[in-house]
C-alpha cells in the first residue's frame, strides 16, 4: 500500500513537490484556502483549509493519516507543518524551531543569545517606539513586518519623514500587529541553502541577491553564483550561517539563511527552515546536483539517506533573471500578447523559462517579490557566462500591449 504525503499549500510553488511525490509512487494530499489552487488537480485528495490553520490541518490529517507532511516556499505553512507532525507523531522540525524560524523578533533574540552576528533590532508597534529606536541609531534603518516574507511591507528609511509611513506599511502586512526595525548593514546580500541531515550541515549553494534600484528596496531581480569573494569571506559566511542554523535548533531539515556580507563581516538577517521560493531550489540544484524537494520528501517520511546518493550533475555557475515591470514599458499596462518564450528556452545553457503573466493581465508594480511575473534560469562555466545567457534569453521575450 503506498505511503501518503500531505502537502501544506497547493499553489504554483507547491506543484513541483506534488509532482515529484506522485512520481515516487506516493499518495498525495493537499490543503489550500484557494479553491482554484493548481495543485488540487494533481492530488489524490484535498481540503479547503488555510495554510496557517494548524487546527484545521491537524483535523484533516487525522482523517487521512499521512506518513509525512511538508511545505515549501510558504512561510505561514512552516508552523502548521510542525504542529501537524507533532500531533500525529510524524517527523518534523518541531514547533519551537518553527516559531524561531518564522517570528523575526524571536529569531533575532536567538541569534543574540547564541552569538550569531546580526544587526541591532527591536520589535515595535507604535510611532513612539519607532522614534525611540531612531533616536538611538543613525539612519538608514530598515523596517519590516515581524512575520512576513517576500519583501512585503519592507522599507529602507533614509529620511525621518519616512518613519511613520514605513511603520504603517509594515503593520499592514503583519499578522501579529508588530514590526521589526533594525539598523542597516551595507554590502551584498547572500542567499544560502543547506541541508541538515541528522545534525550534519551540508551547504548546497551560495548566491548573490542582486536587487533592484530604489524605490524597489530589497527585491531581487537576479540571483547570481558563484560569489566573487575570497576564501576567507566564504568561510566567514559558512560560520555565520552555521550559527544561525544551530540558534533556531534545526537538526533535520532545510535551511535558508540570508546574510549581508558587510565590511565588518557577515550579518545574518534571517533564516527560513523550509525550501525557499524565488527559484532558489533551482539554484541549489544547478550548483550541487541535489534537489531540495527530494530531500524534503525523504525527511518528511523519516527515511534515512546520504546526500551523495541523491547527487546528479552540477554546474560551476548559475543565474536567475527575473522578469518584472522593469523589463516592460510600465506597470499597470495591459498585455495583449507574449512572444519569444520558446526562443528563450532554446538559448544555450537555459534550463527553465517561467512566465506567470497571461494576455489580458496587467503588468504588476514591483512592490514585492510576488510581483516578479517571469524568470529565466541559465547555467554556465562562469558567473559572467551564466548571467549573460540568462539576460540574453530574457531579451527574447517580447510583450505587445493593449491599446488604451
Amino acid at each position: 500500500m503506498p505511503r501518503k504525503l500531505l502537502v501544506i499549500g497547493a499553489g504554483p510553488d507547491q506543484v513541483p513537490a506534488i509532482e515529484i511525490a506522485r512520481a515516487r509512487g506516493l499518495e498525495v494530499y493537499a490543503i489550500d484556502a484557494n479553491p482554484k489552487a493548481p495543485g488540487f488537480a494533481l492530488v489524490d485528495g484535498h481540503a479547503l483549509i488555510s495554510t496557517n490553520d494548524a487546527a484545521g490541518c491537524i483535523a484533516y490529517a487525522e482523517q487521512i493519516r499521512p506518513d509525512g507532511v511538508l511545505t515549501l516556499a510558504s512561510e505561514t505553512g512552516v508552523p502548521t507543518v510542525a504542529k501537524t507532525a507533532e500531533a500525529l507523531g510524524l517527523p518534523g522540525i518541531g514547533s519551537e524551531c518553527a516559531y524561531f524560524a518564522t517570528n523575526k523578533n524571536a529569531m533575532r533574540r536567538q541569534f543574540e543569545q547564541h552569538g550569531v552576528p546580526t544587526t541591532v533590532s527591536a520589535k515595535i508597534s507604535t510611532p513612539e517606539e519607532l522614534q525611540a529606536f531612531a533616536a538611538a541609531h543613525p539612519l538608514p534603518l530598515v523596517i519590516k513586518p515581524s512575520d512576513c516574507s517576500g519583501q512585503r511591507g519592507t522599507t529602507k528609511i533614509e529620511d525621518a519623514s519616512q518613519l511613520f509611513p514605513a511603520l504603517a506599511d509594515a503593520l499592514h502586512f503583519s499578522t501579529d500587529g508588530m514590526a521589526i526595525v533594525e539598523t542597516f548593514a551595507e554590502g551584498p546580500e547572500i542567499n544560502i541553502t543547506a541541508v541538515i541531515n541528522r545534525g550534519e550541515i551540508t551547504f548546497l549553494s551560495f548566491s548573490e541577491r542582486v536587487t533592484a534600484a530604489p524605490p524597489h528596496f530589497g527585491i531581487a531581480i537576479e540571483h547570481a553564483a558563484p560569489l566573487a569573494i575570497s576564501d576567507a569571506a566564504l568561510d566567514a559566511l559558512r560560520e555565520a550561517a552555521t550559527g544561525s542554523i544551530r540558534a533556531i535548533g534545526l537538526n533535520d531539515g532545510i535551511a535558508y539563511p540570508q546574510v549581508i556580507l558587510s565590511p565588518h563581516g557577515p550579518r545574518v538577517l534571517e533564516i527560513a527552515a523550509r525550501i525557499p521560493g524565488g527559484f532558489m531550489r533551482e539554484v541549489a540544484l544547478a550548483l550541487s546536483g541535489i534537489d531540495l524537494i527530494e530531500v524534503a520528501i525523504l525527511q518528511a517520511l523519516g527515511d534515512r539517506f546520504e546526500l551523495h546518493d541523491l547527487q546528479g550533475a552540477a554546474h560551476p555557475a548559475v543565474n536567475v533573471k527575473f522578469i518584472t515591470e522593469l523589463d516592460t514599458t510600465a506597470a499597470g499596462t495591459t498585455v495583449a500578447a507574449i512572444a519569444g518564450l520558446d526562443e528563450a528556452r532554446q538559448q544555450a545553457g537555459v534550463s527553465k523559462v517561467y512566465m506567470g503573466l497571461q494576455a489580458g493581465q496587467k503588468i504588476p508594480p514591483l512592490n514585492s517579490s510576488a510581483a516578479r511575473f517571469g524568470a529565466v534560469i541559465a547555467s554556465g562555466d562562469s558567473r559572467q557566462q551564466a548571467q549573460t545567457r540568462a539576460r540574453q534569453a530574457a531579451e527574447k521575450i517580447r510583450f505587445t500591449y493593449a491599446q488604451a
